[in-house]
């Protein structure tokens, strides 16, 4: 803003000269400028341009900062220039809630004075012909932990650092708020066991995990057994064969628009993908299976409910084109892709508890909790996706705060074909030990949920009533027909005709069918 002369007494000309960057000195043209330069100085004005390109960024409305907006008020000088004394007054920016100002040597301090690190200290120390678990390696107590699905595999070994009362409230912390999704008490006790260890770990994880407030009032989410017999999805061999496709929708609309989730999962290593979309027409689905191709390669086979954009013409096209064969499961029956139901489960309740205590959009998050869900061991595999994927752990909070109590620890070198070597072979160990105990807990489970199970069966020909959605509405749901049996596809899934439907024939499971008695 430049002042009129009745407030500068004259010392403004009607061409003042307008610079870049001020200047100690400047030498006007004009004769009367010149007497009067003695007592102007020059002056600079901040646009609003300059501000936001010289400003630090604000991160306190992105997903990196859970925090509801910059710690301090006060203000910071930047320099515009290198020559210019001119500053500019920003806020400060705002510090990610993954940084941690931890080091070995505060580390090695609070071992030694932590009374409940005692014992370990004295097995660390002792003289026993046995394997020692514990030991100190460079002044820090480390553990060595064999996880039940290692067997003889030496590279399925985990070094556990011992973590000292003060630190264990970051670790419960880092394994179980925010960014980690809230998982349940189980995964949450095995992402720390590959990284931590102190006595009482799973007592302090089972109490920490059923105080937390954000679990607590966001509660659980129910699941209904089926009483029908359980039929297990067959254990597949290679990663990304067979793929799990899904949609979840609407949600809350956020400022980006999207409001719909397309879901992926690998049926061989659980390995889950989410795609935030702004609706569920065809082609943007299309779209986004494409991109996600190029990068886990075709699949064979890819299994979708009866949705309308999934049984599209278009949609048949594309997966004809590229070689892939097209699975549908059974009308309003989710349990056929149990596997992908459950992390929506998983995922949404993880949503819910982000924006609950971030105050972000869903999709703000998705990303990192994504990756807490990769990360996670699967119970049924005994490894979590990211391993039977990428062959390795993964870099998580849990890893960088290790890699900051260890931080002078220097990794071997590796020659490269060795390298590969020792990668594809720990690999294809992995995923043999993960259909095994696929199996067998797909075997348990069958043993358990069949206790009540009914066996039962239809002919062709017989009428039967239909749990279908009423129109209108898909929150509630009634037994229609009578339908006609038209034909059996196996022990659980029948076509059924029903007429005045716009669909005048359906894949039903038999779950959602009952007999019809004629009087």
């Amino acid at each position: 803003m430049i002042l009129g002369n009745d407030l500068a007494n004259g010392k403004v000309f009607s061409t003042p000269r307008v610079v870049e960057i001020p200047v100690p000195d400047i030498s006007l043209s004009n004769p009367v400028a010149e007497e009067r330069s003695s007592s102007v100085f020059p002056a600079c004005a901040v646009t609003r341009a300059h501000r936001r390109k010289y400003g630090d960024v604000d991160l306190s409305d992105s997903f990196l900062c859970a925090g509801g907006g910059p710690e301090s008020e006060s203000e910071t000088r930047v320099p515009l220039t290198g020559d210019s004394e001119a500053m500019l007054f920003v806020s400060p920016s705002v510090t990610p809630q993954l940084s941690l100002e931890i080091n070995k040597k505060d580390l090695v301090l609070a071992q030694q004075s932590d009374p409940t690190l005692v014992s370990c200290f004295s097995a660390a120390n002792s003289s026993d012909q046995y394997p020692r678990v514990y030991s100190v390696k460079d002044d820090v107590l480390m553990r060595t932990w064999y996880p039940p699905t290692a067997g003889d595999l030496g590279w399925n070994v985990f070094k556990q650092v011992l973590v000292p009362q003060q630190y264990r409230p970051k670790v419960l912390s880092l394994a179980h708020d925010s960014f980690s999704g809230h998982l349940g008490i189980r995964k949450t006790y095995h992402r720390i066991l590959r990284h931590f260890f102190w006595p009482g770990l799973k007592n302090d994880v089972a109490k920490y995990c059923r105080s937390c407030h954000t679990c607590q009032i966001s509660g659980k989410p129910n699941q209904v057994i089926p009483p029908a017999p359980l039929h297990p999805i067959p254990v597949l061999g290679e990663p990304f064969e067979h793929i799990l496709i899904d949609c979840v929708g609407p949600l809350p609309k956020t400022k980006s628009g999207h409001q719909y989730l397309l879901t992926l999962m690998c049926v061989a290593t659980r390995f889950p993908e989410a795609i935030p979309l702004r609706t569920l027409k065809v082609k943007p689905v299309v779209k986004a299976l494409v991109n996600f191709f190029s990068i886990f390669g075709l699949p064979k086979a890819v299994q979708t409910d009866q949705g309308s954009n999934f049984m599209s013409k278009i949609f048949a096209q594309v997966v004809q084109s590229l070689g892939i064969k097209h699975r549908k499961s059974s009308a309003y029956h989710p349990e056929s892709q149990g596997a992908l139901e459950r992390f929506h489960q998983t995922l949404k309740s993880m949503m819910r508890k982000f924006c609950l205590e971030s105050q972000k959009e869903w999709d703000e998050g998705l990303p990192l909790l994504l990756l807490a869900v990769r990360e996670s061991v699967q119970e049924s595999l005994g490894f979590s996706p990211a391993e039977l994927v990428f062959g390795h752990t993964v870099r998580g909070p849990l890893r960088l705060l290790k890699e900051n109590f260890l931080s002078d620890t220097v990794a071997p070198k590796e020659n490269v074909l060795d390298y590969v070597s020792s990668f594809r072979e720990r690999l294809h160990k992995a995923c043999a030990i993960a259909r095994d105990a696929l199996s067998a807990t797909q075997g348990r489970m069958k043993r358990k949920l069949d206790v009540k199970a009914v066996q039962r069966k239809f002919e062709v020909g017989d009428k039967v009533l239909t749990l279908l959605p009423v129109p209108g509405s898909s929150l509630q749901a009634k037994f229609s027909g009578p339908y006609t049996v038209q034909a059996k596809l196996s022990d659980t899934d029948y076509v059924i005709d029903t007429p005045e439907r716009r669909k005048k024939c359906r894949v039903c499971h038999i779950n959602m069918m009952k007999p019809y008695f004629a009087g």
